[in-house]
């Protein structure tokens, strides 16, 4: 799907009765996000990552992660194996993935806190299309990198039915309008996309980025943490969570 492709929406709200049959407007702006495509088979998860400026591919599974490079003559695959013994752990090859991909989150993080704090839903409900498929699919992807089926909370593993993968679909409409419905929310879910902001920059610090690291000391609590909380602010996941104070963190 192509995020600069141009619709025509109705500008009438859509309230949480949804029988209006209207779409709110949505504005249409460039999302830093990379593109996560998840496959799952009966031998497991394979999480391709691709980004908007290259062909570049990186698939990272249980075990065996691959680079893939194309060009107009030849393609050629590098293949990062690991150990069944050590597949638990994040390797250096998964951690630069995982790295460049919160690069991209941390950033779109930011400028949804910045629309919500000015109100501006028509961008939040643009987000909207793309912003959920790649929240589900850094759960695999965080999955596939720790080898485990339970390193993220399974309200992590977002439901197809939570959303649609659509520049115009009403379910955007429901989620947003239900947000707008409580400033108090609206503050709340600006605090937890802060504190995933924060969370995230420090697991990079100290693991992702660090040369030193322990490859066997993979798990990040605080990371986990604000990441499940968010999901459940952002899916209006009931009863709705305890978030840090303003300035504070978990």
């Amino acid at each position: 799907m192509n995020k600069f492709f141009a619709i025509i929406v109705s500008s009438v709200f859509l309230t949480a009765s949804a029988d209006t049959g209207g779409l709110a407007e949505r504005t249409i702006f460039p999302i830093p996000l990379a593109k996560i495509y998840v496959k799952t088979e009966r031998t497991g998860t394979e999480v391709r990552i691709t980004y908007s400026d290259s062909r570049d591919q990186f698939i990272i599974t249980g075990q065996e992660d691959k680079w893939i490079t194309e060009s107009r003559l030849n393609r050629e695959t590098r293949i990062f194996a690991e150990p069944f013994s050590k597949a638990f752990g994040i390797s250096d090859f998964e951690a630069r993935q995982l790295d460049r991909v919160c690069k991209t989150f941390s950033k779109t993080l930011e400028m949804f806190e910045h629309d919500l704090h000015h109100e501006r839903w028509d961008r939040c409900l643009y987000l909207d299309s793309f912003f959920p498929r790649f929240l589900k699919g850094f759960y695999y992807l965080y999955s596939a990198a720790r080898n485990s089926g339970n390193a993220l909370s399974r309200v992590c593993r977002i439901p197809d039915s939570a959303y649609d993968v659509s520049l115009n679909s009403p379910k955007s409409d429901l989620r947003i309008a239900q947000w707008k419905s409580s400033s108090e929310y609206v503050v709340k879910l600006r605090i937890a996309a802060k504190e995933l902001q924060y969370q995230m920059r420090q697991w990079q610090k100290n693991e992702l980025n660090n040369p030193k690291r322990d490859m066997e000391s993979v798990s990040s609590p605080k990371f986990e943490e604000a990441y499940s909380l968010f999901i459940k602010m952002y899916f209006n996941v009931p009863p709705p969570p305890p978030v840090p104070e303003p300035g504070k963190h978990l």
